[in-house]
């Protein structure tokens, strides 16, 4: 046990920790969750739309369809991290965004996750990744599609 805080006193907080340090830090913690959820009215259908991304083959969730979002960092703002999705995710600017709610996510793959969910608007109107939220792809992370998108769509409209 020693050996191990000592080995955690070297760990920059600012930084990444890399996915086996964090997956093993999250079972024991809570990790908060900024959650970027970019709606828009598609204009040839009138249908609405979600932006999703992919998750990468060594991600959680490898393979699957998910809303933009991110673990915020020790001393990190919410400014901070919504810009760090804007480039790593939605690979463009986001307008705008607002506060919309918060899902206490027990079951989390990865471990306990206290989610903040945000609207937000976002330049990248014609990219391939929109999705009609009557419509999801069946590989969505499963809570994204049945909790997060619904809360959001609410505040939508």
């Amino acid at each position: 046990m020693k050996k191990a805080i000592e080995s955690l006193a070297h760990i920059d907080p600012k930084k990444p920790m890399g996915k086996e340090l964090f997956d093993a830090v999250a079972r024991i913690s809570i990790s908060v969750a900024i959650e970027t959820v970019a709606l828009r009215k598609n204009n040839n259908n009138g249908k609405i739309e979600v932006f999703l991304t992919k998750r990468l083959k060594n991600e959680t969730h490898p393979g699957m369809f998910h809303i933009p979002g991110t673990i915020l960092r020790p001393r990190e703002t919410y400014e901070k991290a919504i810009r760090r999705i804007e480039y790593k995710e939605f690979k463009c600017q986001i307008v705008s965004y607002r506060f919309i709610n918060i899902f206490n996510n027990i079951d989390e793959l990865r471990g306990h996750t206290l989610q903040l969910i945000y609207i937000c608007s976002i330049e990248n109107i014609n990219s391939k990744n929109w999705f009609s939220i009557s419509n999801l792809p069946k590989s969505i992370i499963s809570y994204h599609g049945d909790i997060v998108i619904p809360i959001v769509k609410k505040a939508f409209f």
